[in-house]
């Protein structure tokens, strides 16, 4: 979830920063406060949340001034990550005191005597400030009518229809996802649908004329015939082979001969290799 306002206060200013929280949620901002923090350094969940939302608002006091405390350092530590990032901090002042550099160079807005019924001129500031982040606009104006001036608060709200306070009791727009989805189904329906139609009116004959220039692949049907041929060279190559060194083969199989007993010599060697010779018998002698 992302928020408008990431609020950063003192242990010791809970009390006030739980008003202005209070303050700023009823002009519908989202703001993530931590009312039941204890510890006085950051924690990733800190800075997750720190991160997510649109403006960082530290509060400024004597407390969070005092460096000699611990839990100025937790102060100190988000402001320096709000100031690191591009239009993300907002200093507000609850009283006189200054913070340290670089933080005393930058502008504060003071809240010196801001309670839930009273309302000073740092805070209108402040919320122009934040509005003007999320694109709202006239909020000085909502903050001053009374629960009473229902018409007053009526008109605004036909002047500014997009607002969050004027969403307020209707229902949520629907996401603009949801229309471009259906126009998309209804893009690939209308294409199926023409494909089909082309598919049954095309010649029969149209499939017989394609030829090797029509095909997109690169490849071709002369460059598919070349590989066979080139594969059937290489098999009878490999058959030849064979053949010479007198192994019979079938097909791509080896087929071993037939040996000989032990003592016989092969009738292949008898008939190439040893020629007959006349025989003498001397025995007689």
């Amino acid at each position: 979830m992302r928020y408008d306002i990431f609020l950063v206060n003192a242990l010791k200013d809970q009390e006030q920063a739980e008003m202005i929280v209070r303050r700023l949620k009823a002009l519908k901002f989202k703001v993530k406060h931590d009312k039941k923090r204890e510890h006085t350094t950051p924690t990733p969940t800190d800075y997750r949340n720190a991160d997510k939302s649109q403006s960082i608002v530290v509060l400024w006091s004597e407390a969070s001034c005092d460096t000699s405390d611990k839990d100025s350092d937790w102060v100190h530590a988000l402001a320096h990550h709000a100031r690191s990032k591009d239009n993300v901090l907002v200093q507000v002042g609850l009283d006189e005191s200054i913070p340290d550099e670089p933080f005393s160079h930058d502008k504060r807005y003071m809240l010196e005597g801001l309670t839930s019924r009273k309302t000073v001129a740092g805070y209108y500031d402040l919320v122009d400030d934040l509005g003007d982040k999320d694109g709202r606009k006239d909020l000085r104006a909502w903050i001053d009518y009374k629960s009473s001036d229902k018409e007053s608060k009526e008109a605004w709200k036909e002047a500014h229809p997009t607002d969050p306070l004027s969403l307020v009791g209707k229902p949520v727009p629907k996401k603009a996802a949801a229309p471009i989805a259906a126009a998309t189904a209804a893009a690939v329906s209308g294409a199926a649908g023409l494909a089909s139609a082309a598919s049954k009116t095309a010649p029969a004959s149209a499939a017989a004329t394609l030829t090797a220039d029509d095909d997109d692949s690169g490849i071709g049907w002369w460059m598919i015939a070349g590989i066979l041929l080139g594969i059937l060279a290489m098999l009878f190559f490999g058959w030849l082979l064979r053949k010479q060194a007198g192994t019979p083969a079938v097909g791509n199989a080896i087929v071993m001969a037939p040996q000989c007993p032990a003592g016989q010599m092969p009738a292949y060697l008898l008939d190439n290799t040893l020629e007959p010779a006349e025989i003498t018998d001397d025995t007689a002698e």
